[in-house]
């Protein structure tokens, strides 16, 4: 008997579950130490300032080889003029040290993007656009929170379902490079 299209993508989503599952019981960061120590430094604001720009690139093309090229004019669009697409930014002691996109949508909000410096990148840092997000879509009254993450990006598919992101769907061969992608969902109570 053959599967189905559906079947098979049944399957392929209960495969990411269970690597992923392994890869969080052996996980373990070299820089724990360091990001525990600053954790309590750390805020997230909105950007509202163009002066962010080439920083908010130079976080963001630190993650080329998952997103592509991203032009500075839009980083100014997404800051200056835009209704439906955000720039959050994890501060350190005043300096950008991440940055995340995300748009408003009818029912829910859209992470687009989330890098962290990779001098300060172990997974755990996340968490902190995770609750800014959350927050925002209760003030919003939205009632989910969702991400489109290619699905060879081992990190970003570990960070979402360690942050409670459930798998909704593969699209097959969906970016202009012919990366699947994974479609994850977190629903918000209340």
């Amino acid at each position: 008997m053959e599967l189905n299209i559906q079947q098979k993508i049944i399957f392929e989503i209960y495969d990411l579950y269970k690597k992923f599952e392994l890869m969080m019981n052996n996980s373990g960061s070299k820089n724990r130490k360091q990001i525990e120590k600053i954790k309590n430094e750390i805020t997230v604001k909105d950007i509202n300032n163009i002066s962010y720009v080439d920083r908010v690139q130079e976080i963001l093309l630190s993650y080329r080889e998952i997103w592509g090229f991203v032009h500075k004019s839009s980083i100014k669009q997404w800051i200056t003029t835009s209704k439906t697409i955000s720039i959050v930014g994890m501060f350190y002691k005043d300096n950008l040290i991440g940055v995340m996109v995300y748009g408003e949508k009818p029912s829910y909000l859209k992470i687009n993007y989330i890098a962290i410096d990779k001098k300060f990148k172990d997974n755990s840092l996340g968490v902190y656009f995770i609750q800014f997000l959350e927050k925002k879509a209760k003030k919003l009254q939205k009632k989910k929170i969702y991400a489109e993450v290619p699905g060879d990006n081992e990190g970003g598919l570990r960070f979402f379902i360690k942050n409670r992101f459930i798998i909704e769907g593969i699209l097959k061969n969906h970016t202009r490079s012919g990366k699947d992608l994974v479609l994850m969902a977190k629903y918000l109570e209340g």
